[in-house]
């Protein structure tokens, strides 16, 4: 199998492979610690030249050669049960202020993990006074203070001043990622006299998709000085031809497109701190500073604790918006059950329904499909438009309901009318036929705050033509022609839980139909029952009267006229009981 080759920071990166850098093997450390791979029985395999800087050892003499000829028994020791407490494949440990020299009393503190066959050491001097402060300390009254926070957006705005007090980086941002992988500033805490970036938005390629990876592995990333001389791991390839994976790695040296972006942005240091909702990566803390700066390892460690901890916190926030959005649902459900009598259907109730969506969800106008009949109010496509339209919602997913800010891109014949109709909310509400109620919203120019043009990203930059980052970052404005305004995460919950309440009212209907129809074939069932009895009564009698007649009479005419006097006299009986009964109901009511 053939192995990428590790990239040279220094050396040409394109926009063709921009996307594709192989950054979590570019084979070089920042400077401000040094790097040592064991293999599983401690033989050292790889190192970073900047050993003989830190460690004083020489890396092309140490390969080969077990650790313990080269540490202190006792850290050895530390390092083996440090080891055995690694939880996860991407789980890191760290050993704060060890003497790992011999006959040398200086303390390094180190970070451990596992990289496939490897097990990657990386030693950090400890030095000044920093490193004994008691940052963990800090973490819970800042979290306490973040739980009682209201919403999602005032407990990043929280979070974003707290963690510069806690670091003493000139800027912090917390950038959250949206669904087509474009990011956006939605706090930010910053210094005097910097210029503002809340509100911003950057393209999907500022962060690409092996970035946004190693984000999700590794929570902290720092980057102490943009124009860091980094060092060289030895070898570049072990014995199979393999580079070392550094996705983990806290001394990993960084992609010259990413320093230059820095550069641009007069950024001399920055970390980063990820934000993970369910395994998935939401966002960062973006911390950016206008000197170099190596952090200490409790600061580290205090921030890497933090990210965890507010990612928790942000989660349960959102749960709590969640389960209210699930409440309004139920509300609507109930009210909507209670305004839909009972035998009433939804094509007879269509303005009900939609007055009752409006409650929850915005909107510029509905149209209905049921039944085969087109029904619409307010701002919406008219009957001979939706009629394609139809056909297409029958082309998507069933049993969910379907919505786009961006109904022409899905399907063109909607740029005719645009203006009435740009998004579109679908709410199927039954199988066979797909019947839909469909909501409608009107076209909005939306401006957004780029930073930097997106649909013009090359430019000439100190490696010749490729990706730089926007250099003036300043906010351009780009006008998106129609776009509706967004399906919030909110309506689109509040929408499906009101699916399923149609749902139900389409059952109740037709399962109220069915008990009609049962009940009018018992009355049926009855009524051919009764008549069935009455006339075999009749046919008796009849037989009773042609047998007594016949016995009496002697003559053919004879037998007729006693047989017709007496069904006369029958007849007479039966009408003089029927006003004897009528007589009696009357006066009884």
């Amino acid at each position: 199998m053939t192995t990428t080759p590790p990239i040279d920071p220094r050396g040409d990166v394109d926009l063709i492979n921009c996307d594709r850098e192989p950054i979590h093997i570019l084979g070089h450390v920042q400077s401000f610690g040094c790097l040592i791979a064991v293999s599983s029985d401690w033989i050292v395999m790889h190192a970073s030249r900047n050993v003989s800087d830190h460690l004083g050892l020489d890396a092309e003499d140490m390969i080969g050669r077990p650790l313990r000829d080269l540490l202190r028994d006792q850290a050895m020791h530390d390092l083996r049960s440090r080891l055995q407490m690694l939880s996860g494949e991407d789980s890191i440990e760290r050993l704060f202020s060890a003497k790992v020299l011999n006959n040398d009393d200086r303390l390094f503190d180190v970070a451990m993990h596992v990289s496939g066959r490897s097990v990657i050491l990386e030693f950090e001097p400890r030095e000044g006074e920093d490193g004994r402060k008691d940052y963990l300390s800090y973490i819970r009254p800042m979290i306490e203070r973040i739980k009682q926070c209201g919403t999602p957006e005032q407990t990043c705005a929280t979070a974003a001043r707290f963690v510069k007090a806690l670091t003493g980086f000139d800027r912090v941002m917390v950038y959250r990622f949206r669904p087509d992988n474009t990011g956006e500033v939605i706090a930010e805490s910053a210094a005097s006299g910097l210029e503002p970036f809340l509100g911003l938005r950057y393209p999907a390629s500022d962060i690409p998709k092996q970035a946004r990876e190693l984000y999700r592995r590794s929570l902290l990333r720092i980057i102490s000085d943009v124009n860091d001389n980094v060092s060289e791991i030895i070898p570049a390839r072990n014995s199979e031809g393999a580079p070392l994976d550094l996705s983990l790695s806290g001394l990993r040296a960084v992609s010259p497109i990413h320093l230059e972006y820095l550069r641009n942005m007069g950024v001399q240091a920055s970390m980063s701190i990820s934000i993970l909702q369910r395994g998935k990566l939401w966002g960062l803390f973006a911390l950016h500073h206008r000197e170099s700066r190596v952090l200490s390892y409790e600061l580290k460690t205090a921030c890497d604790l933090f990210g965890q901890m507010f990612s928790f916190v942000l989660e349960q926030i959102e749960t709590t918006r969640a389960h209210a959005d699930a409440e309004r649902a139920r509300g609507l459900h109930d009210k909507l059950m209670a305004q839909l009598a009972e035998g009433a259907d939804i094509e007879q109730d269509f303005e009900t329904v939609v007055r009752g969506l409006s409650s929850s969800i915005q909107f510029d106008g509905a149209a209905g499909w049921i039944n085969g009949r087109f029904q619409s109010v307010g701002t919406a496509p008219s009957e001979e438009e939706f009629l394609p339209l139809v056909r297409f919602l029958n082309t998507t997913a069933t049993s969910r309901a379907f919505a786009t800010d961006n109904l022409q891109k899905v399907h063109p014949p909607a740029a005719d009318y645009v203006g009435r109709g740009a998004g579109l909310l679908a709410l199927p509400v039954s199988r066979t036929p797909r019947d839909y109620i469909v909501l409608f919203r009107q076209e909005v120019a939306k401006s957004v705050k780029w930073a930097g043009n997106p649909e013009k990203p090359v430019e000439v930059g100190p490696h010749g033509a490729r990706l730089t980052p926007r250099k003036s970052f300043e906010a351009w404005q780009e006008t998106v022609r129609g776009h509706s305004a967004e399906w919030t995460a909110s309506e689109l919950r509040v929408a499906e839980a009101i699916r399923v309440t149609l749902l139900e009212v389409v059952l109740r209907i037709s399962d109220a139909a069915h008990r009609d129809r049962a009940r009018a074939h018992e009355r049926q069932e009855l009524l051919i029952a009764e008549l069935n009895h009455r006339v075999r009564n009749i046919l008796n009698l009849i037989r009773g009267l042609v047998s007594q007649s016949r016995s009496e009479t002697t003559s053919v005419t004879e037998f007729t006229e006693t047989v017709s006097a007496r069904i006369h006299a029958l007849a007479r009986a039966h009408a003089a009981r029927l006003r004897l009964h009528r007589h009696r109901t009357l006066h009884s009511v």
